[in-house]
């Protein structure tokens, strides 16, 4: 999953199963997509959040333009600073995803 805060800033999360671990609050992300591009969002309470797709129709054209946001302003440390290119929407995640680089 790629997710994204208010801020833009984007985190890779391998295992949705564990996301209750590493988010403690329903608004620390305002947006997300699973590994197909569906948008997702947090639900639950404080150290109990969960993600669910909230859309069976993939955003591929929203979730390639917060990846190209992401990598213009915050991917400082990107060799590049250009995201991935596949055509194809789940390797393109799936090329964010090992691209990523934590800041």
């Amino acid at each position: 999953m790629l997710l994204f805060d208010e801020k833009g800033r984007m985190f890779v999360l391998h295992e949705p199963a564990v996301a209750d671990e590493l988010i403690d609050t329903v608004d620390e992300f305002v947006e997300g997509y699973d590994g197909r591009g569906h948008p997702v969002r947090a639900y639950g309470e404080p150290g109990r959040v969960i993600l669910a797709v909230v859309a069976m129709e993939a955003r591929g054209d929203e979730l390639r333009a917060r990846v190209a946001r992401y990598y213009a302003i915050f991917a400082a440390r990107h060799p590049t600073r250009v995201p991935p290119q596949e055509a194809d929407l789940a390797a393109f995640i799936r090329a964010v995803a090992d691209d990523w680089i934590e800041e």
